[in-house]
């Protein structure tokens, strides 16, 4: 069996506002056994991030159309909700050098699932910090 089929535990907040890339790729995760929420912009993010389910890493484009970016996101994620880890991406290396250092992991666009599913196992082993799991 592919390491990329066994069964992880982790769920993903996925935060992308181009809906054929958000919804191909959250599909592709589920399909090895993530759980994954979708959001297509911040504010839902934070939504999702406000509710009362479990959530281990968010991985957002940098790049949002409405509201605040995701970088904005990460620092929002950061301080509401320590230790759930955070993954971005971007097609504009511009934008790279602005990814604060509390962001476990970078994944340049354009990208492939594999490329997806390698960046989050490496963000997810980041640190032995369970408060992804922490609700407050």
């Amino acid at each position: 069996m592919s390491e990329y089929l066994a069964t992880p535990a982790e769920t993903i907040l996925f935060v992308e506002d181009e809906a054929l890339v958000r919804m191909d790729m959250a599909e592709f995760l589920r399909e090895r056994g993530y759980g994954v929420h979708e959001a297509a912009t911040a504010n839902e993010a934070i939504e999702a991030l406000q509710a009362e389910f479990v959530v281990d890493l968010v991985f957002t484009d940098i790049n949002l159309r409405e509201g605040m970016n995701g970088l904005e996101l990460a620092e929002w994620t950061v301080r509401h909700r320590p230790g759930v880890k955070i993954l971005v991406t971007t097609g504009d290396a511009s934008r790279m050098a602005g990814v604060p250092q509390t962001v476990e992991s970078f994944l340049a666009k354009p990208y492939t699932g594999r490329d997806l599913v390698d960046r989050i196992k490496e963000a997810l082993t980041k640190g032995s910090d369970d408060g992804a799991r922490d609700r407050n």
